[in-house]
């Protein structure tokens, strides 16, 4: 496993916006540094799935010096060895901002793109597809049938009410259910999601979708305790998705599992995760390099 050291990335350091293009600020960190914390084998994933990144402060010149702004929208798949940090992601999309590439906007954009898209498969070590997109760019909405599935208007308000939310910290142990003869479909979102920065600290806001079938009848008042319980996480958005996922796997031995995640962006980065158990879960919006996920409230 390659040696990795957070503070050797430029997280929670004071560093200047560069005037030069330079593909040496991407820094990448291996997934297994949490996953071998709960027991997930990089050879034998219990899950399918992509990470797919929006960044919204991408700007380029022209030969002439004509500004081009774009949305760079970028996936990659979850069986990959490495992750990317987001904060050498900013600093090497602000590589960009002085230097120009071609005669034309089209010329130049052409040229941007191939080089993000080399870039980050050369630092992956995994095929990166990567897109920009302008104002006219197609927005087409994500998780459709999950629209109004909130979880929590599938808890009675009168039992949220009940509920002592005293544990902060990840902690498994609350989620309830009991093994029937019958199949049980659930299928839900929402807003309680919040987590850390593993090195600032700083809050992480998600929206959470699951879906899920199961022998196994579930309270999902267990499931509402289980996620405040990551508030005091510090954790990486990817691992936030994988944890919660590993945990229902285990614990409620699902015929199909879908957990995903659209998190609020910081530094103009959004970070959206989704991991499934059979590919015909996962949210083709989502991971479509021609379309852009039309964005929850909070996001």
């Amino acid at each position: 496993m390659e040696s990795f050291n957070i503070h050797d990335t430029a997280l929670g350091k004071a560093v200047s916006t560069p005037d030069k293009y330079d593909a040496s600020l991407l820094f990448r960190i291996p997934r297994s540094e949490n996953r071998i914390h709960y027991n997930i084998e990089d050879t034998k994933l219990p899950f399918v799935g992509f990470d797919v990144w929006n960044c919204y402060e991408v700007s380029f010149l022209t030969n002439n010096g004509l500004p081009v702004s774009r949305v760079l929208k970028f996936i990659y798949a979850a069986d990959s060895t490495y992750l990317v940090e987001s904060k050498s992601l900013k600093l090497y999309l602000n590589s960009f901002n002085m230097e120009c590439f071609g005669s034309t906007v089209v010329q130049a954009q052409a040229q941007v793109i191939s080089i993000i898209s080399r870039d980050l498969s050369q630092l992956l070590e995994t095929p990166v597809t990567a897109t920009l997109f302008d104002s006219t760019g197609e927005v087409s909405q994500p998780f459709p049938t999950f629209l109004n599935q909130e979880l929590s208007l599938q808890v009675p308000v009168a039992i949220q009410e009940t509920i002592s939310f005293t544990h902060f910290h990840e902690s498994p142990e609350l989620l309830r259910s009991k093994l029937t003869d019958k199949v049980h479909t659930y299928r839900f979102q929402t807003d309680m999601l919040r987590s850390n920065c593993r090195v600032t600290n700083q809050p992480d806001w998600g929206n959470l979708f699951v879906e899920l079938t199961t022998n196994h009848e579930i309270e999902l008042s267990s499931i509402m305790e289980y996620l405040v319980s990551f508030r005091k996480e510090n954790h990486f958005h990817e691992e936030v998705v994988e944890m919660i996922y590993k945990r229902f796997h285990e614990l409620f031995e699902p015929e199909k599992l879908m957990v995903a995640a659209m998190y609020t962006r910081r530094g103009g980065i959004d970070i959206n995760p989704i991991r499934a158990s059979h590919a015909e879960l996962i949210d083709q919006t989502l991971i479509s390099p021609n379309m852009l996920a039309a964005k929850t409230l909070r996001q």
